[in-house]
């Protein structure tokens, strides 16, 4: 999930940022909490990483209060003061959320704190891209022959341009919504405003994501491209959120995790072929795997009216 903690001007540090997300990638739904930060929280933002994690718990991220300066975000992880304030501060706003959501933060924590063992490759995001018209909804191609791993390219460039306004649902449909898009709730299972819109079990997310217009398919994994649209996978973090993986013309697999970039890699580092085998844990339970046609997906409420920002719940 993202979180969201609004931070009045408490230092010179923290002046020019008023929103941490935490980067819990998944299912996604933003809250704020009141609080003020001690004035060196913004201090050790260079730490040590110490996980090779592609989703999960990957940092805090803090950015600038306005949509429109985002790309300014920076990230805090591995510092041991900064982590423990911003845990208490969820841990007191969202005290509802499953305890194993907290043990995997917990766990994390200290892999980033120790700085590893491992060495990875750091995952470097593509470049904001000028100059590009991301008026939602922007979809992708219906011809699976065009639907490709370029993230400058890819929907105009608007999921590296509007990153943190697009989940991993959003991105396995191949449609900018900037609503970070649960399933369901653009098909009316849900009132729009509801989190999470269904249960997270595969065969709750399964039917919300039908009801959007997608198609099931099967467990077995697709060894084609479809005559039209392209392949995504469900993947399940047992009572905790979901997450998506898309098959791009290449016939391996990419996916966006929560508000972060777009990759296709998965927690080892490696490409992904089979996502049934690829590590994305914590969402350890994977579903099978659906058709989606961004022409046919309805994914988004943004027809009844209401703007974007009203929609990231």
């Amino acid at each position: 999930r993202r979180f969201e903690f609004r931070f009045g001007r408490q230092s010179t540090a923290t002046m020019a940022l008023r929103r941490a997300s935490l980067l819990l990638l998944g299912h996604v739904g933003a809250t704020s909490a009141v609080a003020a930060p001690p004035p060196s929280l913004c201090a050790a933002g260079g730490a040590a990483v110490g996980t090779c994690s592609q989703v999960g718990f990957l940092g805090w991220r803090l950015c600038p209060a306005a949509p429109s300066e985002s790309q300014d975000c920076m990230m805090l992880r591995g510092e041991p003061r900064s982590d423990t304030f911003l845990l208490e501060a969820l841990l007191h706003s969202h005290a509802d959320l499953p305890e194993a959501v907290f043990t995997h933060i917990r766990e994390e924590m200290v892999l980033l704190e120790r700085g590893g063992a491992r060495e990875c490759d750091a995952h470097a995001p593509a470049s904001f891209v000028p100059d590009v018209n991301c008026s939602v909804p922007v979809l992708g191609p219906d011809d699976p022959s065009a639907v490709k791993f370029d993230p400058q390219q890819d929907d105009r460039g608007c999921f590296v341009n509007q990153q943190s306004n697009n989940n991993c649902y959003d991105y396995a449909n191949d449609i900018v919504t900037n609503t970070f898009a649960q399933p369901g709730r653009g098909s009316g299972v849900c009132p729009p405003h509801t989190r999470p819109c269904v249960p997270h079990t595969c065969d709750d997310v399964k039917k919300a994501a039908v009801s959007d217009g997608l198609v099931w398919v099967g467990a077995d994994l697709p060894k084609d491209l479809p005559a039209r649209g392209h392949y995504v996978s469900l993947h399940i973090w047992p009572n905790s959120n979901f997450h998506w993986l898309r098959m791009d013309s290449n016939k391996l697999w990419s996916h966006k995790p929560g508000g972060s970039s777009v990759r296709n890699v998965d927690n080892n580092g490696k490409i992904i072929s089979d996502p049934s085998k690829a590590d994305v844990s914590p969402w350890s339970q994977h579903c099978g795997y659906l058709l989606a046609t961004p022409s046919k997906s309805t994914i988004t409420m943004l027809s009844l009216g209401e703007s974007p920002q009203a929609l990231i719940v």
